[in-house]
C-alpha cells in the first residue's frame, strides 16, 4: 500500500485497467500500519483493484510470514535453503520467566497495557524502544541474515523460559514473523492476537494470552516454571515438526502459479475497497478492566 496513497496518483501513474488485466493490492500488515505511515484514502480506491495478496484467509493469494512443516516427507518439500534446524538446548541458566522484544509503544492492541498488568504478577523483561532493555540493533535488514542464528534470540533462549509474541494489532489471522522467528528456539510462545492459532502451530505448542486475564496467566506461567516436566511438553512438537520463515519468498511462487490460471483474470472487482480492507480486518484491541484485564473474543 506504500506506493498507493490515493487513486488519483495510481492512475496517473498506471492509466485505467485493462478489464483482462490483474490488478492486485499487496500489503503485509494491517490497514492501522497503512494509514498512520503511508496516509493512504481507502475510499478513493473503490473500484482498482480485481485481487489481492494480503496476510487474512479471504485474501486470493494468502501472504503469510512463515508456516510450520513436518518432519520427514513434508520438509523434503522445500528447498534445503528454505528450513533451519531449531535449536534443541535448554539451558534456562538465571531461571527468568519471560521476554518480550517491542519497539512500537503505540500499538493497536493494547499489548503494553496487558504486559504492564501481567508485570503486577510474574518477572517479565521487555527489550526495545519500549522496555528498559537493550540487545543491539535490528538485524532483519542485514546481509545474509538468519533468524536461527539471531544473537538476542539466542541470548532470550538461555535465560527465559516464555517468549511474548504480542502482536501490534489483533486482526482476523493477523501473525506476523514475531511469531515464527521464535519457533526456533527452545522457547515457549505466548502469543497475543487475532489468528487461529491451532491452524498455524503445532498442538500444545503456545499458550494464547488471550484466554487468561493477566493475573491468570502469570499463574499459568509460574505453574509451568516450578514443574519442569509440564513445561517441556510444549517443546515436545520439535520432535515432530519444524519452522521455516520464508512464507514471503514463498508467496511470489503463488503468485507465479496463479498467473497461469485463467480463473485469476476473471472480473472481481473490489467495490468497496474500505469495507473489504479494514471492516472486514474485524480489529478489536484488548481492554483493561477493574485494573486486571479481561478477555476479548
Amino acid at each position: 500500500m506504500k506506493s498507493i496513497p490515493s487513486r488519483e496518483k495510481l492512475l496517473r501513474d498506471l492509466r485505467p485497467r485493462d478489464p483482462s488485466q490483474p490488478w492486485i493490492m499487496f500489503e503485509a500488515e494491517t490497514h492501522f500500519i497503512a494509514s498512520t505511515k503511508y496516509k493512504v484514502n481507502y475510499r478513493t480506491l473503490n473500484g482498482v483493484f480485481n485481487r489481492t495478496m494480503y496476510y487474512r484467509r479471504d485474501a486470493d493469494i494468502l501472504f503469510n510470514h512463515g508456516f510450520i512443516v513436518g518432519r520427514g516427507d513434508d520438509a523434503s518439500l522445500l528447498p534445503r535453503h528454505w528450513v533451519r534446524e531449531p535449536l534443541v538446548h535448554r539451558a534456562n541458566v538465571t531461571g527468568r520467566i519471560a521476554v518480550a522484544f517491542i519497539s512500537n509503544c503505540r500499538a493497536r492492541s493494547n499489548r503494553l497495557l496487558y504486559i504492564n498488568e501481567l508485570q503486577k504478577y510474574t518477572t517479565v523483561d521487555v527489550y526495545g524502544r519500549c522496555g528498559r532493555l537493550k540487545c543491539g540493533k535490528s538485524r532483519y535488514a542485514e546481509h545474509e541474515y538468519r533468524v536461527d542464528q539471531d544473537p538476542c534470540l539466542r541470548a532470550a533462549a538461555d535465560k527465559y523460559l516464555f517468549y511474548l509474541a504480542f502482536e501490534n494489532a489483533i486482526c482476523d489471522d493477523y501473525a506476523t514473523e514475531k511469531l515464527y522467528n521464535l519457533m526456533f528456539y527452545p522457547l515457549v510462545p505466548v502469543v497475543f492476537g487475532g489468528a487461529n492459532y491451532d491452524d498455524l502451530l503445532p498442538p500444545n505448542s503456545y499458550i494464547d494470552a488471550r484466554q487468561y486475564a493477566p493475573s491468570e496467566l502469570a499463574e499459568k506461567l509460574q505453574h509451568l516454571a516450578e514443574h519442569p516436566q509440564e513445561y517441556q511438553t510444549y517443546l515436545e512438537w520439535r520432535k515432530y515438526y519444524q519452522p521455516s520463515t520464508v512464507g514471503g519468498s514463498r508467496v511470489l511462487c503463488d503468485l507465479c502459479t496463479r498467473l497461469y490460471d485463467q480463473a485469476f483474470y476473471e472480473e472481481n472487482t473490489i467495490g468497496d475497497f474500505y469495507d473489504w480492507f479494514v471492516t472486514k480486518s474485524h480489529c478489536t484491541p484488548w481492554v483493561a478492566a477493574n485494573g486486571t484485564g479481561q478477555r476479548v473474543a
